[in-house]
């Protein structure tokens, strides 16, 4: 016979769950020699006013490491939103994801490769909790939305508004990132603050030395991508002046080309602002809405 409310001991057992995903997560990503990735506010305006054609083959959805740390910024966390989470100031801060080939192998030879998203959501920069998601994908005839519809449809018991739909916009975001560091022209540069702090540190004296290292505690290393600014094409379009400022989402698709147009490749249109003259303050945030079966935006 327990003498703790049994709310009490849900609550322990809850801490507990929480705590080991926590430390298996970060155990992993130290293990795999995980990579910090962040996004150019520029980029994060774009992808989170593009749409993702759920046709596309999820074979073109490969995360550039085994283990990396996706980092949101502002215009991410504003578009992100905590499934169930009644507190305005908590936030989705970044996503594991870890994609790692299984040990089954199908009959005609092909390795099954595993894709696993741990979100990492804080308030006022405490962490405050996770939703980890996993999903196996053949690399092969697997679409964007079968595998997206898998995945969340792995969690059961959680309700469609509160759950289904805001962590639908947040995977399908993490996707937008990876199709976009697959394409040719995609900026990717390295950013090793940490590093270059240790080299200046290095050349000074004692003291000096020591003030330099204890600032590094808050440097990273990380991998930033995207343009620096939004393109021109994005800045302002449109005609008449009867129209308020508004975005026209872009999308990623496939595109005929080769000879005979027997190829395919991947290919960025990127979203356009409208009437952006008109602005005074800040660019309007995306509409939530669902642009057919074949996109999925920010809902």
């Amino acid at each position: 016979m327990s003498l703790v409310p049994k709310e009490e001991t849900e609550k322990v057992e809850a801490n507990r769950r929480m705590l080991a995903v926590e430390v298996s997560t970060n155990l992993k990503y130290h293990l795999n020699k995980g990579t910090v990735i962040e996004a150019t506010p520029a980029l994060e305006t774009l992808l989170t006013n593009s749409d993702v054609d759920l046709s596309l083959p999820m074979s073109i959805v490969a995360p550039p490491y085994r283990a990396q740390y996706l980092r949101f910024g502002e215009a991410a966390m504003k578009y992100l939103k905590v499934p169930a989470s009644h507190a305005p100031d908590r936030v989705f801060d970044g996503v594991f994801c870890f994609f790692t080939p299984n040990s089954a192998v199908c009959a005609r030879g092909e390795t099954f490769w595993t894709l696993e998203l741990v979100f990492v959501s804080k308030r006022q920069d405490r962490y405050n909790g996770h939703v980890a998601l996993l999903g196996e994908t053949d690399r092969g005839s697997t679409t964007v939305g079968e595998w997206l519809d898998k995945v969340l449809d792995a969690v059961a018991g959680q309700p469609v508004d509160e759950f289904h739909r805001p962590m639908h916009a947040a995977v399908s975001y993490v996707v937008r990132v990876f199709l976009y560091m697959a394409l040719k022209q995609a900026r990717v540069m390295q950013h090793p603050e940490y590093d270059e702090a240790l080299r200046r540190a290095a050349g000074l004296g004692e003291r000096k030395r020591a003030k330099v290292l204890q600032r590094t505690a808050s440097l990273y290393n990380s991998i930033l991508i995207g343009p620096e600014s939004l393109p021109s094409g994005a800045a302002a379009n449109g005609t008449g002046s009867g129209v308020a400022p508004h975005w026209r989402r872009g999308h990623f698709r496939m595109q005929a080309h080769g000879v005979g147009n027997q190829q395919r490749k991947l290919i960025f249109v990127a979203p356009v602002l409208i009437h952006a003259e008109q602005l005074q303050g800040e660019v309007p945030a995306p509409r939530s809405y669902r642009a057919g079966a074949a996109a999925v935006t920010g809902a």
